[in-house]
């Protein structure tokens, strides 16, 4: 019997949004902040396309949190703009995942970003992730 195995190097997943207006600066650019909010989104995406809820390894004590971020702005994104947001994962470890972002509007790259996570317990303590997010198979 397979087990479900957390999302592994190489392993991607796309989303697409489109910008919405209360997302927006006053120049009517997508808010910088904003970036990271699509970045989560697709990165809960790929870990449910394997099988996982955030919210139940939450429930079972195991929590990620944000240990570094950087984010490189290439190209404007605008109100009513459709981008697709792919999130790669870059390394795992027992303690960590890095993960690459890029964002596209019309096949054109306008963003690329890093992440790197850390496991911690309900007691925000690092922590190694439970085994049975590694084991693939009972046999």
């Amino acid at each position: 019997m397979t087990k479900k195995i957390l999302p592994q190097p190489g392993e991607s997943c796309t989303c697409r949004f489109r910008v919405r207006y209360a997302e927006c600066d006053a120049q009517g650019y997508l808010h910088h902040a904003k970036y990271w909010e699509y970045f989560e989104h697709a990165r809960t995406e790929l870990l449910r396309n394997k099988g996982f809820r955030y919210r139940d390894l939450e429930a079972a004590g195991t929590m990620f949190v944000v240990y570094k971020a950087a984010v490189k702005y290439i190209l404007p994104i605008k109100y009513d703009d459709l981008v697709d947001v792919t999130v790669t994962v870059a390394r795992i470890t027992r303690t960590r995942v890095d993960h690459t972002y890029i964002i596209e509007r019309d096949g054109t790259k306008t963003c690329e970003a890093t992440s790197t996570l850390a496991c911690v317990g309900k007691d925000g303590k690092p922590t190694l992730m439970p085994e049975e997010l590694w084991a693939q198979s009972d046999g």
